[in-house]
């Protein structure tokens, strides 16, 4: 540890010396040997602070280090984002990653503060906690078909809900109804509750919504389940079918949740967070918490597998945005 230190203070006399890697990158062997720092750029009681929070306590037994959660909230996950991506590449700045942030920026933001792909390396994906296709009972549509129906029918009648642009509800949307050709029109609320409340109330037609926050809905009769956008059943909603195997697969986006850290990051530390975040999943204690909110523990991905799906996903989100208006700033 003292030798790393010294390392740390004297990089100029390394450099001298012929040493052509970063001093942190020198020093991998001894991390972590200080608590590490997770940021998180959503409010406390999100999934994505429920997600980072069931792994993290495992993850600090198997490392050795507290992991200290910090938020830094704000423009739609981009302040902590950016935050993370300007850190030291040392492996003490972790970001609780999601699929909006790294998947959804490049594509509503002409100049987005950060780049998902350039700025981050993958360590781990944590979680997939899909959305739940839902329609309000009055509408009579008892099924995605149902929905694509009705939509086809009636174009100017048919309205959907969304939480901002860029959110999860409103790519998958989007994306279903490019691929099943209906016609729907997005609004805009201040959050996914009040979404659900006017869905209720038969002010707006369907949604697509975390499991967790509908399931009491359907279960008490006030929403009608369609398909749980993912390809397997949600531990929530084991009798609500999935999108797999439906004509409309094409159309299923899996909301995920992982760590990335800072580019540059050596490659040693990043396997040891991977190797850390796998032992974690595989514990029934994570895995509980994570089915109560209508997650499942995602397979043990290595980094190079989780920055392949990031880059796939980025990619996939700009075809999308040449074809369909996302109400970004492109």
């Amino acid at each position: 540890m003292k030798i790393c230190k010294l390392f740390m203070g004297r990089f100029m006399a390394f450099m001298l010396l012929g040493f052509a890697t970063a001093p942190w990158a020198v020093c991998a062997a001894s991390w972590p040997d200080r608590p590490i720092h997770v940021i998180t750029p959503f409010p406390v009681g999100g999934i994505n602070d429920i997600v980072i929070r069931a792994v993290s306590e495992k993850m600090s037994e198997d490392l050795g280090q507290p992991i200290v959660i910090e938020q830094k909230i704000g423009a739609g996950g981009n302040i902590g984002t950016s935050f993370v991506a300007a850190s030291k590449p040392d492996g003490y700045t972790w970001l609780a990653s999601s699929f909006p942030v790294l998947s959804v920026a490049p594509v509503l933001y002409k100049d987005p503060p950060f780049d998902p792909i350039k700025d981050f390396r993958a360590a781990a994906k944590l979680a997939v906690v899909p959305n739940v296709l839902v329609a309000y009972p009055g509408l009579g549509v008892k099924s995605v078909d149902d929905l694509v129906e009705y939509g086809k029918k009636h174009p100017q009648a048919l309205f959907y809900g969304s939480p901002a642009k860029g959110s999860s509800a409103n790519i998958a949307t989007e994306e279903l109804k490019r691929i099943a050709g209906f016609n729907a029109s997005q609004v805009i609320y201040k959050g996914a509750a009040p979404a659900l409340t006017d869905l209720i109330s038969g002010r707006i037609q369907f949604t697509q919504t975390a499991v967790s926050l509908a399931a009491p809905q359907i279960k008490a009769g006030k929403l009608q389940p369609l398909a749980v956008m993912s390809l397997e059943p949600s531990p929530l909603l084991p009798d609500v079918p999935t999108m797999k195997g439906s004509k409309y697969s094409a159309a299923i986006v899996e909301p995920w949740y992982g760590i990335h850290v800072p580019a540059g990051t050596p490659g040693a530390i990043v396997e040891r967070i991977n190797q850390a975040a796998i032992k974690a999943l595989a514990s029934p204690d994570v895995q509980q918490k994570l089915n109560n909110v209508g997650g499942t523990a995602a397979g043990p991905l290595s980094p190079q597998e989780v920055d392949n799906e990031t880059r796939a996903e980025v990619q996939r989100w700009q075809a999308l945005a040449k074809v369909v208006d996302l109400g970004g700033e492109n």
